[in-house]
């Protein structure tokens, strides 16, 4: 049997002491999580990033229970590849401690909040604790933010730019803006193309409108909006 041939746990359980009367009744996992698993075993290869990080961190425990180690060294190889932003860090964060108990993949989830934090802060800890003090944590986060933030600081990581979130040496400044590299909230240009972004004096991006094809939303200096301006790398450049 291929699941006795994948995991020695397997192995025991099903060739040992129990009876072939006996079904091993799984009680520490969602049908969804163990039917990914069993998937995994089968050769079925996932698509890590379409699985949230709670349901990895649930299939971890799959794979450190029966000891499938290939399936925990792709999961922790995989979570970098997950998005993280300011509204999910955080949490991403608590996910970790949660799992203190699986070092590697409490160690894999600090890590890529951590890096989000300083490549979005650099090694500037009061625009940290700035940002945790506009947001909604209680004293039960105190312990996680304090190990995100000592792990952001001992990062060794390139310097990024402030404005357009990438490493110096691929900072986007003169780049023409496109659909691939919008940055929300960075500083832009309007070139002399761009007659109604000169007008209106637009100076960030705010957000791609999803609802026009090539067109996105901008804000100038006071922070007022300005609709349907044309996503175009020949209209608005980077201004870092």
């Amino acid at each position: 049997m291929i699941l006795a041939f994948a995991s020695d746990v397997f192995n025991r359980e099903f060739y040992g002491s129990m009876t072939s009367e006996n079904v091993i009744e799984i009680k520490d996992s969602t049908q969804e999580v163990f039917q990914l698993f069993v998937e995994f075993i089968y050769n079925k290869q996932p698509v890590w990033k379409d699985y949230d990080l709670r349901t990895l961190s649930s299939l971890y425990y799959l794979a450190e229970k029966y000891n499938v180690k290939v399936l925990r060294d792709q999961i922790t190889y995989y979570i970098p590849d997950h998005q993280v932003n300011k509204r999910n860090v955080l949490d991403i964060a608590t996910l970790a401690e949660e799992n203190a108990h699986h070092e590697k993949l409490s160690q894999a989830l600090y890590q890529v909040a951590a890096v989000f934090l300083r490549k979005e802060f650099g090694s500037d800890v009061n625009r940290v604790f700035e940002f945790y003090a506009n947001s909604e944590v209680n004293e039960s986060h105190a312990l996680v933010i304090f190990k995100i933030m000592s792990m952001m600081l001992s990062i060794k990581s390139p310097n990024y730019c402030a404005n357009c979130k990438m490493p110096s040496d691929k900072c986007l400044n003169e780049l023409g803006i496109t659909r691939a590299n919008f940055v929300p909230g960075a500083e832009i240009k309007p070139t002399s193309k761009a007659t109604s972004g000169i007008s209106e004096r637009v100076k960030r991006l705010v957000f791609i409108q999803v609802e026009e094809d090539n067109s996105f939303v901008g804000s100038r200096e006071d922070g007022t909006q300005t609709k349907s301006l044309f996503l175009s790398p020949d209209y608005y450049k980077y201004s870092c």
